[in-house]
């Protein structure tokens, strides 16, 4: 199989934790982002409520707070590697995610993917975070991401595959050529094309069709 793209979420994937429960953490709103976060995970809430209820706690910050902020996050293993590797076999990697499209984008430039989907937090002249939504992102609006990101590459979605962990990757899961639930919870792991538990995201090459036999000794050096 030919792939051309491959997509990655964000938390519970690439971050071993969620990036707005870290930032959270960091800001001084934990215990509300937690409850927000579970009530999105139950269906109670929609992300919609959790961006516009999380947003004010950035008034006054900006993307290096953000930076700064997300240096100590833990990561899964040979992000930078996975990335690489695919690139050089012309699969670029992009990042959707429901975080904050800025916080998507930090984890882009660190590690080498395209872009980041995600919700986008309203800026002032200076770049100052105002506490306020621009742009709302949804789960149902993956698809929609990587079709817009697939047009302007000549890219069919069948050659494209996604790695996620939650239920906000199925709509996604079901667009796409293959979809891995990499250490996912039970919807994932229920409607992904296959599951995988593992430290490493390297470990997703040896599952998508088409990619396990281009691996080489020197691939994992």
């Amino acid at each position: 199989m030919p792939w051309k793209l491959a997509c990655f979420d964000l938390d519970g994937t690439l971050a071993l934790t969620s990036t707005g429960q870290h930032l959270a953490a960091k800001i001084g709103h934990a215990e509300i982002m937690r409850e927000l976060e579970e009530g999105y995970l139950a269906g109670r809430v929609s992300n919609i409520e959790v961006a516009a209820r999380d947003a004010v706690y950035y008034r006054n910050l900006d993307r290096d707070d953000l930076v700064r902020m997300l240096e100590d996050i833990p990561v899964i293993a040979d992000i930078s590697k996975t990335v690489e590797w695919l690139q050089r076999r012309g699969v670029a990697s992009v990042i959707c995610t429901l975080a904050w499209r800025s916080v998507g984008e930090i984890f882009a430039r660190r590690y080498g993917f395209i872009g980041s989907s995600g919700p986008v937090l309203r800026t002032d002249e200076s770049g100052v975070f105002t506490g306020e939504v621009e742009s709302d992102f949804t789960e149902h609006d993956k698809p929609s991401f990587v079709r817009e990101l697939c047009a302007t590459r000549g890219i069919a979605m069948s050659d494209v595959f996604h790695v996620g962990d939650s239920v906000s990757d199925i709509p996604l899961f079901r667009a796409v050529g293959f979809s891995v639930a990499l250490n996912g919870n039970r919807q994932a792991r229920q409607t992904a094309d296959v599951s995988l538990n593992s430290g490493s995201l390297f470990e997703v090459v040896g599952v998508v069709p088409g990619l396990a036999g281009a691996l080489d000794v020197g691939s994992f050096q």
